[in-house]
């Protein structure tokens, strides 16, 4: 990809379509990666006047806040308007005309109907940021399962100590627990879903359901 100078007319059909939905979010983020390695060696911190790069920095950032999370507009009357200070819509044009321009790396691409600006790196660490936070997610609701199926362990062992030994039907009675906690619209388990559950996983004993590990 190469990078934008100036927007005029484009086939749309040949954009890339970016890769994260307009929906995403990442109001949490306090921050976010910033490859500074990449920076140090890139064109644009040697080649780029100090006017331009502090421009396309704050371009960087604001992408963030955008929707699709790491795109901008490619309205160049908005971006100079969105850079603080703001710019002269002339000398913002003027500036993105050179090789290494507050644009320098951004590119055109498809958001749906919309027709947005993308930069690879901004776009890897964007995808970086959500595979994180579900990675985050994943291991805490794992944590919070294990928990709650400890807990069930022991308070089934206390009624009927062979079910408590089968990992299979501690996970029947908890499965069987959340369907009537989501049913009812609930947040905690009772003694009448802990009774519930453990006459049910009995009779799917008794019709086989649990066959002998060989």
């Amino acid at each position: 990809m190469t990078a934008l100078r100036s927007v005029g007319p484009v086939d749309t059909d040949q954009l890339p379509e970016y890769p994260i939905d307009p929906d995403a979010r990442l109001d949490s983020h306090e921050f976010l990666r910033w490859e500074f390695g990449r920076w140090l060696a890139s064109d644009m911190r040697w080649n780029g006047t100090h006017e331009c790069k502090s421009m396309w920095f704050e371009l960087v950032n604001l992408s963030y806040l955008e929707t699709p999370v790491g795109t901008l507009p490619k309205d160049h009357k908005r971006l100079s308007r969105m850079i603080q200070p703001i710019v002269d819509r002339d000398h913002f044009d003027a500036l993105c005309g050179l090789e290494y321009g507050p644009l320098h790396g951004w590119v055109l691409c498809r958001s749906g109907d919309d027709i947005r600006m993308m930069h690879p790196v901004v776009t890897r660490i964007v995808l970086m940021a959500f595979a994180s936070r579900a990675n985050h997610t994943a291991r805490v609701e794992a944590a919070s399962q294990a928990r709650r199926l400890k807990r069930l362990t022991d308070d089934v062992m206390q009624l009927a100590p062979d079910i408590a030994s089968d990992p299979r039907k501690i996970r029947f009675i908890d499965n069987t627990i959340q369907e009537r906690i989501e049913a009812r619209g609930g947040e905690r388990r009772t003694g009448e879903d802990l009774h519930f559950a453990i006459q049910a996983c009995v009779s799917k004993g008794r019709e086989g359901g649990f066959p002998d590990k060989r």
